[in-house]
């Protein structure tokens, strides 16, 4: 990720805040020894892992800085991108997060568009008469202003970012960045999407080294705890009845499609025993 933006970053005269997050595979020491020497460059260590929503905060909050460009460490930014971004935030003044087209490694489309994450939502994405209305869905070709952008990168206004609150902290790993953007929205702040600038992204890296191939449930945790948040009347109960009635359906086409089972996770039947008890065994003193 600093490779990619190092020119750029010198070019334009900003600075570059690695905020080393409790790691431990030497990462920290590896990127010093490359760039420290490099007056645009800082390097940040936390002695533990404070999630993305705590490591952001406290990388942010001492930043003297107009605009905010939050990257993931399993990012590459290819050439104008940050340039295209930042041009952004001046025609969209009153944006909450800016944030480009991402890209698999390969190079095909990586869909980052997203609805906020309420049951009939979910629902209508899984059901092929509805999924063309499903931002996720939709061509990625074009600036627009949607819901909530997948947060590999975000850009912003600090003031903007700092009268939001910052990141909810309770969130650890995963829809960190979809409950910031609905309050940036519901304050008046949308999120746009510019495909202009392109970044590549390896996606769940850094969370397949922490939970393996569990990671999957830490979504189920991170919607449950912003339909806690933000939910309406009866919408726990919907979206657990919505995605039980999806993992069975999973857990039944697994049994009599081995390979599928082999190649996914969550078409597995101990995977779905764990989705299952998340679903139905944690937090249910707090369903609305």
């Amino acid at each position: 990720m600093i490779g990619s933006l190092a020119d750029p970053v010198e070019r334009l005269g900003g600075e570059l805040i690695v905020f080393d997050n409790g790691s431990s595979d030497g990462s920290d020491i590896i990127a010093f020894d490359r760039w420290g020497d490099r007056d645009w460059f800082t390097l940040i260590r936390s002695p533990e892992n404070l999630g993305f929503a705590g490591g952001a905060n406290k990388a942010i909050k001492d930043i003297d800085a107009e605009i905010i460009v939050l990257a993931n460490s399993d990012t590459v930014f290819l050439p104008g991108s940050l340039p295209a971004l930042l041009d952004a935030v001046d025609r969209y003044p009153d944006a909450g997060i800016i944030g480009p087209r991402l890209l698999w490694p390969d190079g095909t489309l990586q869909r980052s568009l997203r609805d906020f994450p309420f049951p009939l939502r979910l629902i209508a994405e899984h059901f092929p008469y509805f999924r063309r209305a499903s931002a996720v869905n939709f061509p990625h070709l074009e600036e627009q202003s949607v819901d909530w952008l997948v947060g590999a990168v975000m850009v912003f206004r600090k003031d903007t970012f700092i009268a939001s609150g910052g990141f909810d902290e309770d969130f650890f790993f995963y829809h960190e960045e979809t409950e910031l953007q609905y309050r940036l929205f519901r304050s008046g702040h949308p999120s746009v999407f510019v495909p202009s600038a392109e970044v590549i992204h390896i996606e769940g890296a850094s969370a397949r080294k922490m939970f393996g191939r569990e990671t999957y449930l830490k979504y189920i945790q991170a919607k449950l705890k912003f339909l806690r948040k933000h939910g309406y009347t009866g919408s726990m109960a919907l979206f657990r009845l919505f995605m039980g009635s999806l993992q069975g359906c999973r857990l039944v086409t697994g049994f009599f499609n081995r390979r599928l089972s082999r190649d996914d996770i969550r078409y597995t039947a101990p995977y779905c025993r764990m989705a299952f008890r998340e679903l139905f065994s944690r937090n249910r003193r707090d369903d609305r």
